[in-house]
């Protein structure tokens, strides 16, 4: 019996790596501004996962952030059964948004960082 792996592991690969980057770095904007680390002060721009933040701390946020990844994943496997190349755009797209929010996070800390 042949093995059925995921239809698209690079592409997932990459997301995933991007939203683990944007969960470190938030967590290191967050972790520094709150410590008085940074010039100014700096809260999650996403109103969902600050509501995370709110209730459950970083671990609720990191946990919001995962089901998200573990989401957008799903939806373009079984997507990409009938529509591969949607999927593949979905996939490349979501990793084009998190990474240009990995990118604001570290322009972030390198700016403000004392």
């Amino acid at each position: 019996m042949a093995r059925r792996g995921m239809l698209f592991e690079t592409e997932v690969s990459w997301f995933v790596l991007a939203s683990a980057l944007d969960v470190a770095l938030t967590f290191l904007v967050l972790h520094y501004s709150s410590n008085g680390m940074t010039h100014g002060t700096f809260v999650e721009s996403n109103p969902v996962a600050r509501w995370f933040i709110g209730h459950w701390g970083f671990r609720g946020m990191a946990g919001y952030k995962l089901l998200m990844t573990l989401i957008v994943v799903v939806i373009a496997e079984f997507v990409g059964r009938q529509k591969p190349m949607v999927a593949r755009m979905l996939l490349w797209g979501g990793t084009i948004v998190v990474a240009s929010v990995v990118i604001h996070s570290v322009r972030l800390l390198l700016a403000h960082r004392i």
